[in-house]
């Protein structure tokens, strides 16, 4: 769904207003959202966090741009993060989380990943506070447009209390006091609630909830970014060709090896890595994700296009193969896709046409689903009813190995 059409949806902006917004775009140009803020009818905090729910991007608040680490904005040059508009915010465990205007420009990821050494996690953040962090760390005045703006895009200065009421997860829109009727029901899902034996994120996890982020930015080591001595206002830049990172590989193996290594697999790692074994001979391509909050994390991939899993979040809620999965009694989906953004936003990180078949497989203990398995054929023949079969035994049997694990720490304890 579109921002203004969520807007109108939760009722911050009427039909009327969204067609001013649109006739002001057409003449002025410019991002909608920032058309938005520029008439006063959502502002930055509101704008951010339905950037989020739309790109499906964890979103960068005002909070954590002000606490930017120094180590972090000095891996890009000035003109570097004026070009590709990105604010560096942290590095952790080789990854670099970094504030970025269009989370989806895969070229620029992999530009701004080849200059700075580290692979990057982006967050959704507004251009306009953007480009008054860019003019703040890095002395680079801000485009005549946005000087209207003065200081107020600083993110250092909480909402007004009511004016975001806490959202049901971190990056989604707040819930409105008189919200509009949405033009249909939501698509029925299984619940995904915590059941015994629960499963905390660990250092594998590949994205960071907002306030896990916020909370390490303000408690890491490092000092925060400094304000520029001065406003630069030239910039030219010159673009290094980018350089994807290795794509981690799997030696192909059956149902019967995978169930085997997985029964005497000593963590998580050794699990995912025997249904990634499965899923490279199965699939021509294929990702494994974790589950955290009804979200689905891209964790390991194989195949053409899967250096990128780690950019991937997948809302379960959404109608989608992954929702299917979950909802399905068997927890496999085999079949078609339907027409939905989820999936050109999976296939578009993939780098590859959306599949005539795909299949969808959870691994789920109890009602909670912690993996989620997603693979197609490229140029062969479609999965007999025999390899559906197999994936669903080896899907069974990575649930039993992560409870086996689960059982095994409590006795430790």
């Amino acid at each position: 769904m579109k921002l203004g059409e969520m807007l109108v949806r939760d009722g911050r902006v009427t039909e009327d207003q969204l067609q001013q917004c649109l006739a002001h775009q057409a003449q002025v140009g410019g991002r909608f959202g920032t058309v938005l803020v520029e008439l006063g009818l959502v502002d930055l905090d509101a704008l951010t966090v339905y950037l989020g729910l739309e790109l499906g991007i964890p979103i960068a608040t005002g909070a954590m741009l002000e606490r930017a680490k120094r180590s972090a904005v000095r891996l890009l040059e000035p003109d570097q993060a004026y070009r590709f508009k990105c604010v560096p915010l942290i590095v952790q465990d080789r990854q670099l989380i970094a504030a970025v205007e269009d989370p989806h420009d895969f070229d620029t990821l992999d530009t701004i990943a080849y200059l700075t050494g580290y692979r990057v996690i982006p967050r959704i953040a507004p251009e306009i506070r953007i480009y008054y962090y860019v003019e703040r760390y890095y002395g680079i005045a801000r485009p005549n447009r946005y000087f209207i703006f003065g200081d107020s895009p600083r993110g250092d200065v909480p909402p007004a209390e009511g004016a975001l009421p806490a959202p049901p997860l971190p990056g989604l829109p707040p819930m409105t006091a008189q919200p509009v009727t949405a033009p249909r029901p939501a698509p029925a899902l299984r619940r995904l609630v915590p059941t015994e034996p629960a499963f905390e994120a660990d250092s594998e996890a590949l994205e960071l909830e907002a306030e896990d982020l916020l909370e390490e930015l303000e408690h890491d080591g490092g000092g925060r970014a400094e304000t520029a001595p001065h406003v630069k206002r030239t910039h030219t830049a010159t673009d290094a060709p980018p350089m994807a990172p290795a794509v981690e590989g799997y030696a192909p193996i059956d149902a019967d090896a995978a169930v085997a290594a997985m029964a005497t697999a000593n963590d998580r790692t050794g699990i995912a890595d025997a249904v990634m074994a499965f899923a490279t001979g199965m699939f021509d391509t294929a990702v494994l994700f974790m589950v955290k909050d009804n979200l689905a994390l891209g964790w390991k991939g194989a195949g053409p296009g899967t250096d990128r899993v780690d950019c991937l979040l997948i809302p379960l809620d959404a109608p989608s193969i992954f929702q299917a999965a979950a909802a399905s009694s068997d927890g496999v989906f085999h079949g078609a896709p339907a027409p939905s953004t989820v999936h050109g936003y999976l296939y578009k990180v993939l780098r590859t046409p959306e599949p005539g078949i795909a299949s969808a497989a959870s691994i789920a203990i109890g009602k909670r689903v912690v993996n989620v398995l997603c693979g197609h054929r490229s140029g062969r023949q479609d999965l007999d009813d025999a390899e559906v079969s197999a994936l669903r035994r080896v899907c069974a049997a990575a649930a039993e190995a992560y409870a086996r694990l689960a059982v095994s720490k409590r006795a430790r304890r």
